[in-house]
């Protein structure tokens, strides 16, 4: 039985978890079946007493018909020989040789009543309740308390008539006190029964209880330890019944679970060159996808500063230096009586504003040109010490670092026509992974302009938002109105190699909600569906600086 079951448990934490876990499964067992007993007990004791109770009443109701029926062939007697002494002395007897028999009384319907007790026999006029209506029927009995005796009776009025004349009533008037005895002998017999049977009931429950909890708990055990890795475990359960079937199923699944475990050890080992090649392929991919995004960033500033290069009015100035050389024999009277030469001064000073001008243009680009590729060698520098540490934190002020994502992607937003709009919080120095962060922004912000791009909308609104949710959480959204995200792509906007462009490889956000994850975060998607927009939410560990270590 599964009481006497044993088995083979690996697992250590099947002795910690078993114990709460067998006396929730005691306690319950033996709650129903304890509460099934209640019941019946209860639905025994409520039928029984009533009727025990029914059938005492009826035996006192059965005594009151003999007294009755013996004394109403005397009455008919008395009355015919018009001598009530016989009737008398017969109700005396009867009620001095009955213990249980208090009185018995005739009553006339005109009132006249013949009263006899344990003490001797009265002639009373009586009314009330010793003239029942006719629409009443007294022959049921009741319990009052009577006047006669001074005490509770069992009281019977029975109608009597003599050669179809209604002469009155005789009553009939009897001790409780054997009912009452019945009645307590019959609580405390029930009472006794109930005990027992509750007894009885919590006993084999729990006894029950516990053979069956046993194997259960054993089942727990051996699954826990297969769950913990243990595969040399062996169930043992002899209860005879489905558990031990089901035993024998877990050993049999466990045996194959051991053996696919050795077949996968042995494929594991061929797979880790290839995983390994796998995952230095997918990091170039990655490497290949930032940094082609800060590189069309370059190839547009570049072609920018080509443009203005090309345009440079610097070349006017070699005209006015051959135009100086030429009349260098008479360069007084030329500056002062030619044409051309008195304009000279005032062109030199125009000319030279405008060249500082594109000077200074020239270099904004130079910086911002700077900026994309000291990106691209941050990228590069990242992905290559991914293998190497887990990236490092540094105090950064959200919003500068939420302006440089923005500048990276400026002149798309520009050439888009995208308004920018900022909800920066207040928010001091914080310590994040300004380069991960800052990769992670950058693809949200050009994904959203494209999303835009394609959505032909007159207003191009992009938002850039930065709060602090909780005590200890700092939350980024990218917000854009473009095409927005189909629901059925909602849970495969992040798989790898997922993507709507017909440019795109499906990287950058696999990327980044990998990356989110790395630093304690996530990056999570919202769209209320097609041509409606999407949010970006990227949530992150808060770490002010000066509450830092």
């Amino acid at each position: 039985m599964a009481d006497e079951s044993n088995s083979a448990i690996g697992a250590p934490a099947a002795g910690k978890l078993g114990r709460p876990r067998r006396r929730r499964i005691l306690i319950r067992t033996v709650a129903l079946c304890w509460v099934t007993v209640l019941f019946t007990v209860a639905v025994y004791t409520l039928a029984i007493i009533p009727y025990q109770k029914a059938q005492f009443v009826q035996a006192l109701r059965e005594r009151a018909q003999v007294a009755y029926t013996s004394t109403a062939h005397v009455a008919v007697n008395a009355i015919v020989m018009e001598d009530y002494s016989p009737l008398v002395e017969h109700c005396l007897k009867m009620v001095k040789e009955n213990p249980s028999l208090l009185y018995m009384v005739l009553t006339r319907r005109d009132g006249f009543s013949l009263v006899h007790k344990k003490d001797g026999w009265s002639q009373e006029q009586l009314g009330g309740t010793w003239m029942p209506e006719e629409n009443t029927d007294p022959r049921s009995g009741r319990f009052v308390q009577s006047d006669l005796v001074k005490r509770e009776v069992y009281c019977v009025c029975f109608p009597f008539s003599y050669s179809g004349i209604d002469w009155g009533w005789i009553h009939v008037g009897l001790s409780p006190a054997t009912f009452y005895r019945d009645v307590r002998s019959l609580y405390i017999r029930i009472f006794w029964v109930a005990l027992l049977a509750i007894s009885t009931g919590f006993a084999a429950s729990f006894f029950f209880a516990r053979r069956l909890s046993r194997p259960i708990l054993a089942l727990d055990g051996f699954t826990r330890g297969v769950a913990a890795g243990d595969f040399s475990s062996h169930l043992e359960i002899t209860s005879g019944d489905e558990v031990e079937s089901l035993a024998d199923s877990f050993n049999q699944m466990v045996d194959a679970l051991r053996k696919s475990k050795e077949d996968l050890v042995a494929e594991h080992k061929e797979l880790l060159g290839t995983a390994r090649q796998a995952g230095m392929a997918e990091v170039a991919t990655g490497v290949l996808h930032n940094v082609g995004n800060s590189l069309n960033s370059v190839g547009v500033t570049t072609s920018s500063i080509q443009g203005r290069i090309r345009h440079w009015k610097a070349v006017n100035l070699a005209k006015v230096s051959g135009l100086l050389q030429e009349h260098k024999a008479d360069l007084g009277h030329f500056v002062t009586q030619d044409e051309r030469g008195r304009n000279l001064p005032e062109y030199l000073h125009g000319l030279a504003k405008q060249i500082l001008k594109d000077q200074e243009t020239l270099l904004q680009d130079l910086d911002e040109l700077d900026l994309h590729l000291q990106h691209v060698k941050e990228i590069i520098s990242l992905q290559q010490s991914y293998s190497k540490s887990a990236g490092v934190t540094e105090p950064v002020l959200v919003s500068e670092l939420l302006e440089d994502a923005l500048r990276l992607n400026a002149d798309a937003l520009v050439r888009h026509r995208v308004d920018i709009r900022r909800e920066y919080a207040d928010l001091p120095p914080c310590l994040l992974d300004r380069h991960r962060i800052l990769q992670i922004l950058t693809n949200l912000i050009s994904n959203g302009k494209y999303a835009i791009a394609v959505s032909e909308r007159r207003d191009k609104i992009l938002t850039i938002r930065s709060r602090k949710v909780e005590p200890d959480r700092l939350v980024i959204e990218v917000a854009d109105n473009g095409i927005g995200i189909a629901e059925k792509d909602l849970t495969r906007v992040f798989s790898y190699g997922f993507t709507t462009r017909k440019e795109g490889h499906g990287f950058g956000l696999h990327s980044g909600a990998i990356a989110a994850r790395e630093m304690q975060g996530s990056l999570t998607v919202q769209s209320a569906g097609a041509g409606r927009g999407a949010i970006f939410t990227l949530d992150l560990p808060f770490r002010p600086q000066e509450n830092a270590r």
